[in-house]
């Protein structure tokens, strides 16, 4: 059974926007695989899902929902209880953890949503773990996704490390809404690092070609980056970006770029693309601790021309992750 419940919040400087339809439920585990070293893709099966964008994400629950029984500590009269270290870390963890959807596929009643996982801590080995047939406890779909452009302005989606999974979404939907001009942009550490399926050898030269296998076989070209050369283009994704506008010449300042990684690729991605005459929209990365705007824990900066310092504190659970790339004073 699911249950729905209702997120999002008004800010200051915000039109009114609806509320968002988001549920919480026990899904199956419908196939588990590793698209590369410490990488693992899970397909979850969902009985109706609310619709879903891409850049959206979900919070799961990472352990099992019968291991969940309470600690019960001691509170002194007029103190604390004291709480050490080792109450913390055990084998479970006692948040859930968000991740971006890097795919949805609708099949009559039941819709499958896949997350890609990167095992870095208790939580994430615990995904790791999982098999066909195991059940996990999830929520969403949460936050604001990619606006998405008209189908004949040029796209680009630039993805690093695990920021790369909510681009896989993107361009099953873009080829759904029936754009033609996009070109995904993905890199890693290396290539064993690199969470996507290969059709061919990427180019080294940063020539788009359909080297990548994307959601419902979307046709669009992609450019592979390596930091160390093991795959496509050595350098990162900011060179490719500055190879493929090189190659558009005066039609790239009319390109949409949509961007999903560490921080600093982001920050690099905001000064490259305000220089060459894009728009860009950055899906950004912070620690979450509910994900539905109550525990204040993912705060970022963003401009409000109306407030004194002429910025405000937004919520990236609610109000993003994704914004548009002018709306962020510290990615100028």
């Amino acid at each position: 059974m699911s249950r729905e419940i209702g997120i999002g919040t008004l800010p200051d400087d915000a039109p009114l926007v609806p509320v968002q339809t988001a549920c919480a439920q026990a899904v199956r585990v419908a196939s588990v695989r590793h698209p590369c070293r410490e990488h693992v893709a899970i397909s979850l099966a969902a009985d109706s899902f609310p619709a879903s964008a891409p850049g959206q994400f979900l919070q799961l629950l990472c352990h099992a929902t019968e291991d969940s029984a309470a600690q019960v500590h001691a509170w002194p009269a007029g103190a604390f209880p004291r709480i050490s270290d080792p109450d913390f870390a055990g084998t479970q963890a006692y948040l859930r953890r968000p991740f971006s959807i890097a795919d949805r596929e609708d099949r009559g009643d039941e819709t499958h949503l896949t997350v890609i996982s990167r095992a870095v801590g208790v939580g994430t080995t615990w995904l790791d773990r999982l098999r066909a047939g195991d059940t996990v406890d999830i929520t969403g779909p949460l936050g604001r996704g990619f606006d998405i452009p008209p189908a004949h302005v040029p796209v680009v989606l630039v993805g690093g490390g695990v920021g790369i999974p909510p681009l896989l979404y993107l361009t099953r939907v873009l080829h759904d809404r029936g754009h033609a001009d996009a070109t995904l942009i993905v890199g890693a550490r290396t290539r064993d690092l690199l969470p996507v399926d290969l059709r061919e050898e990427p180019p080294r030269d940063a020539a788009p070609a359909p080297c990548v296998r994307l959601p419902g076989e979307a046709p669009f070209a992609s450019i592979v980056t390596s930091d160390d050369g093991s795959v496509g283009l050595r350098g990162l994704t900011t060179d490719a970006l500055a190879a493929w506008a090189a190659q558009r010449g005066d039609a790239a300042r009319g390109a949409v770029v949509m961007a999903c990684g560490p921080d600093p690729m982001l920050r690099a991605l905001a000064r490259q693309t305000r220089a060459l005459g894009m728009a860009c929209q950055l899906c950004i990365e912070r620690n979450m601790g509910c994900g539905l705007g109550t525990c204040l824990s993912c705060v970022v900066r963003v401009r409000a021309p109306l407030r004194p310092l002429g910025w405000r504190w937004a919520l990236t659970c609610s109000d993003g992750p994704v914004f548009d790339r002018d709306a962020l004073p510290d990615y100028d």
